[in-house]
This record gives C-alpha cells, structure tokens and sequence, in this order.
C-alpha cells in the first residue's frame, strides 16, 4: 500500500468506485480475516524480492515516440497457435476460495469475458477440468516437480482434460513467510478446523489431487528437481512446458538448448527467495539468451498498465 499514496481512512464500497487495483488492498486488509490476508500479502524473510518488483519497474522510462497514428491499436498476441485479446495473462494462484466462495470459478469466467489466457495452480480449489469448463477453452496447467509419479498423475490428468500447456513451477520449497505468520497469531479463530499445514492436507484437499497418493512425506518435497526431471517430464506428455521461475541468462540458455517451449521470468512474487532481483530487471537477460527460441513471458510485481507496457517493450510476449 506504499505504492498508493492516498486516504485510506475512505475506502472505496463497490468495485465500480476503483480507479486501479490499489484501491482494493484496503479494502481486503478490513474484511479479510487476518491469517487469510497475510496469506495473500506476503513475502518470504525481509520482504526485499517483494519490494523490488515494484521498484522495478521505477528503473524503466518510457520514450514515447510522437506523431504516430494511434486511433487504431490491436493488442492481440498468439502463443502456442491460440489467439488472445491482449498480452494480459492471468498467473496461478492457489486457494482462491479463500478469498470468494465462487473460487477460481469466479476467475475462470472473467477470464472468459476478457478473453485472457488462463493458467491453473494444481492447488487450486477447482479442478482442471472445471476450469476448461467454467473458461470454455483450453487453460494451462501449472504442476510443481515433485515426487515422480505425483507430477506424472497430474500432468497426464490435465492432457487428457485438454490442456495443452504445462507449467512446470521450477522454483519453490520451505517458506519463512514473516508478515503471514504475525498476522495469523492476531488471527482468533480456530484455524484447525478448516486447514491442517502439512502439506500432504493441503493437496488432500485440491481436487487435481483426487485419486493420487500423497502420504509419503517425500511425496511434494522440490529439492530433488533437476533437469533430468524436467526432461523426464518432457518424454512423458504431448503438451508444451513452460518453465516458470527462470531468473538467469543460463538457465534460460539451458532451457532453450533443452527443447523447452518457454519460460515465464518468475520470482513468485517475492515469496521464495529474498534478495533477489525485480522480474522486470531479469527479462533483458532472459530475452537475450534465449535468441527468439521461445516466448517469453513474465509476472511479478505488474499493477498498472505502464508496467505492461515496459514489459512489452523489453520483449516479453
């Protein structure tokens, strides 16, 4: 809310009255339980990957060239032969119901309003194959690497719901989620009775996780992940992967060279790893390295639309 320098004594009633998303953070910190917005807010450790998104893009100034006809703008972008509206893609985010009873549901049909692409969390609290549904067309599917045949069973789930793109979360694993964590202990409500926090509840819970087994506490461990993990995974389903949480030029390098179908320059919005760089200042290199091989994509700290725009003009797609 730094970033939104205004009275916060005044918030905004119905979402009409919102001028950018700033406005509904406020909002969120008064109605949301506090365990439930920490969770949506924070970082991991001092926060400094958190920040930097948004610093980011204060790095990056626009040239604007003058004299152009502009009356007549396609923001239309394809990826992977399917055709989007515009460059706005929708991240995966987990435990949507947390926040509104509808969902990911509720997501998946603005989706479809605005024509987005979709991209599915494999923790979310609705399945692949309502997603498709609820979107009417084909979403991506996001998996983390975890043991073998838990990531093999969600893969070949969501190829045969007709997704056809794979996202394969490369980065994640223990979290020291501080602002979480104290906002939860002011939290009075008894958590237990809806969450357990072992991890093995978590996907118990998640419907893409129906019919497979995660009681083997190695089972959703990510340390082990490797490039001959992602390579295994790439003999195993017909589907694109896309390698989200890149952040070096090698990697990106790696992934190119490896056959990978492309990258989304990730840092999981400041909530794995702290000191590290704004997305936005790690695209340049990404792009660079992987020579027009692939679309790249991004996320991260974006919030308004000269974010986007700054993003487009380093050549994500």
């Amino acid at each position: 809310m730094v970033w939104a320098p205004r009275d916060f004594d005044t918030l905004i009633s119905d979402p009409k009255e919102a001028l950018d998303v700033f406005d509904f953070e406020p909002v969120a910190q008064k109605n949301v339980p506090p365990a439930h917005f920490g969770y949506m807010v924070t970082g991991i450790d001092d926060e400094v990957t958190l920040r930097a998104n948004r610093d980011g893009f204060l790095k990056f100034q626009l040239r604007p060239r003058r004299l152009v006809d502009v009356s007549t703008i396609d923001m239309t972008v394809e990826i992977f032969g399917a055709k989007y509206d515009n460059p706005i893609v929708i991240a995966p985010t987990g435990s949507n119901r947390t926040f509104h009873p509808d969902g990911e549901v509720a997501v998946f049909k603005a989706a479809k309003a605005g024509n987005h692409l979709q991209i599915l969390s494999s923790g979310a609290t609705a399945s692949i194959e309502d997603a498709i549904a609820a979107r009417g067309a084909p979403v991506w599917f996001q998996v983390y690497p975890r043991k073998w045949e838990v990531t093999e069973a969600l893969a070949r789930r969501a190829e045969r719901a007709g997704s056809p793109v794979l996202v394969v979360t490369v980065d994640g694993g223990a979290t020291n989620w501080e602002t979480f964590i104290r906002l939860r202990c002011t939290d009075t409500r008894q958590c237990d009775s809806c969450h357990r926090s072992d991890p093995q509840a978590f996907a118990a819970r998640r419907p893409n996780y129906d019919g497979i087994d995660v009681n083997d506490l190695t089972s959703l461990n990510i340390a082990n992940l490797t490039w001959g993990s992602i390579m295994r995974l790439r003999d195993t389903v017909k589907m694109k992967i896309v390698l989200k949480g890149i952040l070096t030029r090698e990697d990106a390098k790696l992934a190119a060279d490896s056959g990978i179908d492309g990258i989304i320059v990730s840092n999981y919005g400041g909530r794995v790893v702290d000191s590290g760089r704004a997305t936005i200042e790690v695209l340049p290199e990404v792009i660079e390295a992987v020579e027009g091989r692939m679309p790249v994509l991004v996320d991260s700290g974006f919030r308004r639309g000269t974010d986007i725009i700054k993003a487009l003009a380093l050549g994500a797609r």
